[in-house]
């Protein structure tokens, strides 16, 4: 009965990402990468005993190429719907021209490359309107003063 829960559990899960994690797991030289690699294992409902077969069938370098390559097509598939919270686009909003101007880093191009084509949209709308409203009230704040 155990191992039929753990099968139904990685069934959900793409073999793929498990066998990445498993390869992250065993290869990385960073502590908290290894902890958390193995954490994520065993949310994922897999033993020991089950990971460390899974590492003897997945040592090649081109086996661990491909995993990586699969497992980031599918990360690139999830970012392309992420969204921003409310309180992120809020500080998008009033601080754009600080991030367009200030830093000359609209941070546009990381998105676009990483696939985040919802929140690409989101912050190019917000840096423009964030601007633009600054621009205004700059503007109408110099009129009223001055004049």
């Amino acid at each position: 009965m155990g191992n039929k829960k753990i099968k139904n559990k990685s069934d959900k899960i793409h073999n793929d990402e498990i066998e990445w994690l498993v390869s992250v797991y065993n290869a990385s030289i960073d502590e908290e990468v290894t902890k958390d690699a193995y954490e994520k294992l065993i949310e994922y409902g897999l033993t020991d005993k089950q990971i460390k077969d899974i590492f003897e069938k997945t040592k090649s370098e081109e086996f661990l190429s491909k995993a990586f390559d699969k497992a980031w097509a599918r990360q690139e598939e999830r970012n392309e719907f992420e969204k921003y919270s409310l309180i992120e686009m809020i500080k998008i909003f009033f601080l754009s021209p600080y991030e367009l101007f200030g830093h000359f880093n609209s941070g546009l191009r990381v998105l676009w490359d990483y696939n985040y084509k919802t929140k690409f949209r989101q912050r190019l709308i917000l840096l423009i309107l964030g601007t633009f409203f600054w621009v205004l009230f700059f503007v109408i704040n110099y009129v009223y003063i001055v004049y």
